[in-house]
């Protein structure tokens, strides 16, 4: 009997020390203020994309015909490029724009921002179409 005592009193120990653990970690890991890209984007105010920028993007996206409507935006450190084509257009005409694309941006802008390319295409059938490539702020082009 006196063992089934001590044997439950090493039980109850043992899990309040695992909860009082279990406890700590978790509010260590709810008190954390660590942004989701670390200091990276500490300065995004000071790599703000300009409107001129922006419109030349747009012009060179322009080139690819059939384009009905492009949104370009930044969240964190990456700016994403949604280009909506009324129909198909071959891919080596998107991928030949895209690098042409990256000229438009500052070798500043090219250094700090990750790049997303989405392109989707209103033809329903097209079996090119959606696509998504990227580009990392430490390389030179479009990853295809």
């Amino acid at each position: 009997m006196k063992n089934l005592r001590s044997k439950k009193k090493l039980i109850i120990i043992i899990s309040c020390v695992i909860i009082f653990i279990l406890l700590i970690v978790l509010i260590k890991s709810i008190s954390s203020n660590k942004k989701v890209t670390g200091d990276r984007c500490s300065d995004a105010d000071n790599y703000r994309l300009s409107n001129n920028t922006l419109n030349k993007a747009k012009d060179v996206i322009n080139t690819l015909g059939n384009v009905k409507d492009i949104d370009i935006h930044t969240k964190l450190c990456t700016v994403k490029i949604i280009i909506t084509l009324k129909d198909d257009v071959e891919i080596d005409k998107v991928k030949s724009m895209s690098k042409d694309l990256l000229k438009a941006f500052t070798e500043k802008d090219l250094k700090y921002y990750d790049f997303s390319l989405y392109v989707v295409s209103e033809n329903k059938d097209s079996k090119t179409y959606p696509i998504n490539v990227t580009k990392h702020n430490s390389r030179d082009s479009f990853a295809w």
